[in-house]
C-alpha cells in the first residue's frame, strides 16, 4: 500500500503516517496479526526520515494499535479496530477545534455539512 505525504498539511508528517496505517488497518489492508511494512522500506517510500516513521510506529504501538517482535517487525494488533482509546483521544483533540469554530462564527449545519461530505468521501 502506497503512504501519501502532504509535505504542506499542518499536520505533522508522523501523525499522517499514523492516521493512514489507521485507514489500512479500518479498510481491511491490514488485517490482525498481519506484517506492517518496515520501519526503512515506509522511509524509503515516502522519502520520509526513519526517526519521523519509527515515531509514528510507536505512537501506534503506545496506544495498542499494533505490537512489535524483536527482529520480526510490527503486526496489526488483534484489537486494533476495536481500539476505542484512538476514538475516544480524536474526539477531545477536535473539540477545541469545534469550539473554537463556533466562537468564530462558524454555522452548526456548515460543520455538520462538512462532516457529512468527509464521511460520504470514504464511501
Amino acid at each position: 500500500m502506497m503512504f501519501e505525504i502532504d509535505s504542506r498539511s499542518r499536520i505533522p508528517i508522523y501523525e499522517q503516517i499514523k492516521n493512514q496505517i489507521l485507514l489500512f488497518i479500518r479498510m481491511g489492508v491490514y488485517k490482525p496479526d498481519e506484517q506492517l511494512p518496515s520501519i526503512r522500506s515506509v522511509s524509503q517510500q515516502t522519502g520520509i526520515n526513519v526517526n519521523t516513521v519509527k515515531r509514528a510506529f510507536a505512537d501506534l504501538e503506545a496506544e495498542g494499535v499494533i505490537y512489535s517482535l524483536v527482529g520480526r517487525g510490527c503486526f496489526v494488533s488483534a484489537t486494533a479496530i476495536d481500539n476505542t482509546s484512538i476514538a475516544e483521544k480524536a474526539l477531545k483533540e477536535i473539540e477545541l477545534d469545534i469550539r473554537s469554530m463556533k466562537s468564530k462564527g462558524v454555522d452548526k449545519s456548515a460543520l455538520i455539512s462538512l462532516i457529512d461530505r468527509i464521511y460520504s468521501e470514504d464511501d
